[in-house]
């Protein structure tokens, strides 16, 4: 079954950039100015491989259909030769810069083979002309001489980010970042790749709503309290919050007085969240999903009974132990001033 999951950590330590080309794109140039070569020091490649690594998450898109163009190409392009790998390339510049016809900087058009041992991903962005870096033409051949890594200072440079997998173990086709559309992507981009969201604001609110619950439930045996507990900070979250941050999710939902178990829990739910293909997703949340039904903890025991609620156990005055007692029983308690016989 295709995995939802995105770049783990140890996928980001495993990049290798295979080979890399640039493009010049004028803002008064119909045509973009092709380069026949780059030639990256260790180094280069490095800050590179770190500026895929940051892009490694984002929305999650899929391929409107099997033979659009830059699917197409890209299927071309991971096992292509040099020579192949230089014409595609210029093949997909032309094609960001026909789509591109308004709103446009002067800037450069990067594309890149990355390979995460026998993975390989074709990563394409659009950066403008910033102080990232300095080039000089010889010849139409292109010398880097200096890569500044002034991603972290002035990250309005990198525009726009696609990182697309033809894997078919994978639900999703491409990772967006779309500066001009941080929750989506611009109709322009979009034309240009020919994808729409896998999934929409509405399915993620809910897969946002539920994640901190199953997390918990999965890990009940790890120092984490009862689901609920994590649930209602995940709603609380969802509710106030104008776009989804998942960093900010994290903070949000794992909050304990002992750092340590802090920390752990926070990197627990993070590798969770990679692996069911939430993390790094920016969208703006959907309040009208999250409703009294989404909100409703049920529980049922062995023997069948079951035992609903809304908020916190404490405001319900019920408490259920999360280990096992000597007898392998876990203990609950309902403390009511009524009880009625309903049925």
């Amino acid at each position: 079954m295709p995995k939802e999951s995105v770049l783990s950590i140890a996928d980001k330590e495993a990049i290798k950039i295979e080979k890399l080309i640039f493009h010049i794109i004028l803002t008064d140039d119909i045509n973009p100015i092709f380069l026949e070569e780059v030639k990256i020091t260790d180094e280069q490649q490095k800050f590179f491989r770190d500026r895929l690594a940051d892009a490694s998450q984002g929305r999650q898109f899929i391929f409107t259909e099997n033979n659009s163009p830059i699917k197409v190409l890209a299927e071309e392009i991971v096992n292509a030769s040099d020579e192949d790998f230089l014409r595609i390339s210029k093949d997909i510049t032309s094609r960001f810069r026909t789509t591109h016809t308004s709103n446009m900087n002067d800037g450069v058009f990067i594309i890149s083979i990355a390979s995460i041992r026998t993975r390989k991903l074709l990563f394409l962005i659009k950066l403008d002309h910033k102080k990232v870096y300095e080039y000089k033409l010889k010849n139409n051949k292109a010398l880097l001489e200096e890569v500044k890594n002034t991603f972290s200072e002035d990250k309005t440079a990198i525009q726009k980010v696609a990182l697309i997998d033809i894997n078919p173990n994978v639900v999703w086709d491409v990772l967006v970042f779309d500066r001009s559309c941080p929750s989506g992507i611009t109709k322009f981009f979009g034309n240009f790749l020919s994808v729409i969201p896998r999934e929409t604001e509405s399915d993620l609110t809910k897969k946002a709503q539920s994640c901190a619950r199953r997390w918990a439930s999965l890990n009940k045996f790890e120092g984490i309290n009862e689901p609920s507990a994590y649930k209602n900070k995940a709603r609380s979250y969802l509710t106030f919050v104008d776009t989804f941050n998942s960093e900010q999710y994290i903070e949000a939902v794992i909050q304990d007085s002992d750092k340590e178990k802090q920390g752990y829990l926070r990197e627990s739910l993070r590798n969770f969240m990679m692996e069911d293909g939430l993390y790094g997703q920016i969208f703006i949340p959907k309040k009208d999903v999250l409703t009294k039904k989404e909100c409703k903890n049920i529980r049922q025991t062995a023997e069948g009974v079951k035992i609903e609620w809304e908020g916190s156990l404490e405001e319900n005055n019920i408490s259920i132990s999360d280990i096992k007692d000597r007898q392998g029983l876990y203990k609950i308690v309902i403390k009511t001033s009524d009880i009625k016989d309903i049925q």
